[in-house]
């Protein structure tokens, strides 16, 4: 089979999922329906309240789901990097989600309508067990963030939320670079720019990360999990 150039390109990505796991058949059935997207701004994917109509693959950027209050106020709640699906459950059970689906600046996504999904999942089962891996994946990683960073000072607990975004990109050798900025990283770690700022000078004197723009170098993965889990390390 010829495929257009287009297509080529959706299909390249496709092949590391899940989707490109099964065959070329599947795979086949999914470049069929998938579109590149492109966002040269900060945008609104999905509103609060509206059923999610796209199953997206973060190309480039980041995908944010953001809570709102009346007030205004909003926190990212969950952050979706490269190589993330954004997101399945939404997708395979068709409930409209609480909160915003946003993208940043400069991304770009390979987008499946979530019909389309739903009916692939439908006559390809052996989807479903792989589906439900990726979510157990990314719930032990919240998880994970959600039990440790309560209990560990701030320097740990940013090395702590460094690591688990390496790993949500799936970095796994070291040295390795963490596609992030410093705002980013503040507002998920839930404290201001000058604080975290501060914070994430102190591990580059540790020699645990290096800053530089929209980017975070780690020279050496076990070494910050080790610092962000060694509970002495508060006393220092």
């Amino acid at each position: 089979m010829v495929y257009p150039r287009a297509d080529i390109e959706i299909r390249q990505q496709l092949e590391t999922t899940i989707f490109g796991r099964l065959g070329s058949k599947l795979l086949d059935e999914v470049v069929a329906c998938a579109k590149v997207e492109r966002y040269e701004v900060p945008s609104l994917l999905n509103a609060a309240g509206e059923p999610l109509e796209w199953l997206r693959l973060v190309v480039r950027g980041h995908l944010e789901i953001v809570a709102r209050q009346a007030s205004g106020k909003e926190v990212v709640i969950s952050d979706h990097g490269a190589g993330a699906w954004a997101t399945w459950l939404p997708c395979l059970i068709p409930s409209a989600p609480d909160q915003d689906y946003c993208c940043t600046a400069d991304s770009v996504f390979i987008a499946l309508p979530a019909k389309d999904v739903r009916h692939i999942c439908e006559r390809h089962p052996k989807l479903y067990p792989l589906i439900l891996a990726e979510i157990g994946q990314r719930q032990r990683l919240l998880m994970e963030w959600a039990g440790q960073s309560v209990l560990v000072g701030p320097e740990q607990r940013m090395a702590k939320l460094i690591h688990i975004l390496a790993r949500a990109q799936n970095l796994t050798s070291s040295p390795c670079t963490l596609s992030v900025t410093q705002n980013r990283l503040a507002g998920l770690a839930r404290c201001t720019r000058q604080s975290a700022n501060v914070i994430l000078g102190a591990l580059e004197k540790r020699g645990l990360i290096g800053i530089a723009y929209g980017k975070c170098d780690i020279p050496d993965l076990s070494k910050l999990a080790t610092f962000a889990e060694d509970e002495a390390t508060e006393k220092l």
